[in-house]
């Protein structure tokens, strides 16, 4: 069990690893831990931590870094973290509009970015097999590649790239796109395929790889 100097001097040393980016000297740390100590006391504390497997060092006129331990033990047990207060939760809640997805991603991505100072990512499930859509279209990118592009009744747009083995011109991709719609308003994406899946021999056919549009 690390002593209170020893948390106070990890924990500086994992803040300035991640804010340099360098292995951190033993002066930089008395610098910026607030703690009356020598560099000859720090080194000795972080030979201590290394053998601990809590740093590490290139070599031996280095600093240190901090390991895949010191990283989990600084998480679990020395990161503090900031309670929003309720005029900062109710600032974020009016930015976010949970019937606009689109929106909802680029806003929660930002604000993310912005609480934490790193790059913001959302990712969302895959969900294809129970989407519904209100527009459905078909653009020839070349002879035998197709771009679908999909658009949900909340303005969401998706597109996936069809590749198939009949060519087809133009027109047929546009009527596709408009009877697909004019049977009813939404089209749900299981359907829709499998009843491209079921057109006859008179009607164009299209090839749907699995994998391309599940």
């Amino acid at each position: 069990m690390l002593n209170e100097r020893e948390k106070i001097l990890l924990k500086t040393l994992v803040e300035r690893y991640i804010h340099e980016g360098q292995p951190v000297g033993s002066r930089s740390l008395a610098r910026f831990s607030g703690l009356d100590l020598s560099p000859a006391t720090i080194r000795n504390v972080m030979t201590d931590l290394e053998e601990m497997g809590y740093v590490s060092s290139p070599h031996t006129s280095a600093g240190r870094m901090p390991t895949t331990l010191g990283y989990r033990f600084f998480v679990d047990t020395l990161l503090v973290v900031k309670s929003l207060d309720n005029e900062q939760i109710t600032l974020l809640e009016n930015q976010l509009h949970p019937n606009n997805p689109a929106h909802l991603m680029n806003v929660t991505s930002r604000l993310l970015s912005d609480l934490t100072r790193f790059v913001g990512v959302v990712v969302t499930p895959k969900r294809m097999g129970g989407a519904v859509f209100r527009h459905i279209e078909f653009v020839a990118l070349t002879e035998k590649r197709i771009l679908l592009i999909l658009v949900t009744p909340e303005g969401d747009v998706q597109n996936r790239i069809i590749l198939t083995e009949t060519v087809y011109g133009q027109s047929d991709l546009i009527e596709a796109g408009n009877s697909s719609i004019s049977t009813m308003p939404v089209v749900r994406w299981k359907k829709f395929r499998s009843g491209l899946a079921r057109a006859d021999t008179t009607a164009p056919r299209y090839d749907w790889p699995h994998e391309c549009c599940d």
